[in-house]
């Protein structure tokens, strides 16, 4: 086997891809950062795909020690971590369409549950620190349902390992070059656009996690792969 699981990799770099949602997430970090500097938004950038990589890599290693501890296999991760994608995909499907959505102080992040409010026009900017992690690196970025399949490849052989950190890397760089253009993009496309981007979005993680759910259900009932 080679070093690098090339076939891995490109699956896991997808998978991350549509988890994550990077583009349906454009109006939420414009909203996050209004009130900052050209500057200040591109360190906030950078700090949100930092702690976004920092919670992959720690999933990555530890998060199957820590299931030893508690008892839990990783079988039954999977089963539940494709679970919570689809409930995660589900949500995006649901998202409200333009004729639904409604002006508000805030903007809503279904997948993690995470509202953003909208900065008033002469409040205090916030630091790249305090909003790159939260809410952005986490809970959106680098939430439950990336977290969960992130700890279930970290039960995969030394090539699947590496496959897993290039492709939580690469997504970490697509999120970043995003985020820089996050202005220009919103303004051209329109936050409509972005909607309907997240819907899409969210069928594709909707069939992931029935894919995925099926192959757990056949690790832990080998009688429902048949003969």
């Amino acid at each position: 086997m080679s070093a690098l699981d090339t076939n891995a990799l490109v699956t896991m770099t997808v998978g991350l891809f549509a988890i994550t949602a990077p583009i349906a997430v454009l109006p939420l970090f414009v909203a996050a950062t209004a009130s900052q500097t050209a500057g200040d938004q591109r360190r906030t950038a950078l700090v949100a795909a930092a702690t976004y990589v920092v919670a992959g890599l720690l999933a990555l290693f530890i998060g199957n020690a820590a299931l030893g501890v508690f008892g839990v296999s990783v079988a039954a991760l999977r089963v539940a971590g494709m679970a919570v994608i689809g409930v995660i995909g589900w949500q995006m499907l649901n998202a409200p369409t333009p004729t639904e959505a409604t002006p508000t102080q805030s903007h809503h992040h279904r997948a993690s549950n995470t509202h953003v409010p909208v900065p008033a026009h002469n409040a205090v900017a916030p630091s790249p620190t305090s909003v790159g992690i939260l809410p952005l690196g986490f809970p959106i970025y680098a939430g439950p349902g990336v977290l969960s399949v992130i700890i279930a490849w970290g039960s995969g052989s030394r090539p699947v390992y590496l496959a897993a950190i290039v492709a939580i890397l690469a997504n970490a760089a697509i999120i970043v070059a995003l985020d820089f253009l996050a202005a220009p993009i919103t303004r051209v496309i329109g936050e409509e656009a972005l909607l309907i981007t997240e819907k899409i979005f969210g069928l594709l993680v909707v069939a992931i996690a029935v894919g995925g759910m099926a192959s757990a259900l056949v690790v832990l009932f080998p009688g429902l792969g048949g003969r």
